[in-house]
């Protein structure tokens, strides 16, 4: 965040300048692409969110999808977002590829997460556990433990 801060203010500083080393005549012309610039620059971190929905970071699993007439399983749901998203971070963050970590999610009685179970097969059973589940107890606020497959 703080990256994106110092580029608005950078990029404030330069419409200034651009719109004072310019001539007189286009000044209209200098102001328009200037504003075009820092709306850009604006836009950027929702493009990145378009780019995430469309990669799959935040797809909606079909247990959420509406069927017909059929009451939602939000539990199921619940289980799928938590899972996929949990998948997606620790490929992002820990460079564990799904296919090689899958994911167990144990819910408490008050709804919330009150264990995560990860799977490891492959290459990622090679990996220290300990950052990994660091990673996940400070992410979800739960206990982690890391099973061999």
């Amino acid at each position: 965040m703080g990256g994106y801060l110092y580029s608005l203010a950078l990029a404030a500083v330069l419409v200034a300048l651009v719109c004072t080393l310019v001539p007189e005549g286009a000044v209209q012309h200098a102001k328009l692409l200037c504003s075009l610039c820092v709306i850009a620059l604006l836009v950027s971190p929702v493009m990145s969110l378009v780019q995430a929905v469309g990669q799959g970071a935040w797809e909606i699993p079909e247990a959420w999808q509406e069927g017909e007439g059929e009451e939602q399983d939000y539990a199921q749901f619940s289980d799928a977002l938590v899972v996929g998203q949990l998948q997606v971070l620790l490929e992002r963050e820990q460079g564990l590829p799904p296919k090689e970590c899958r994911v167990l999610v144990e819910w408490g009685e008050d709804g919330g997460v009150k264990a995560v179970t990860l799977l490891l097969s492959g290459k990622a059973i090679w990996r220290d556990p300990d950052p990994i589940i660091a990673y996940v107890e400070g992410l979800l606020d739960c206990k982690c433990k890391v099973v061999l497959e």
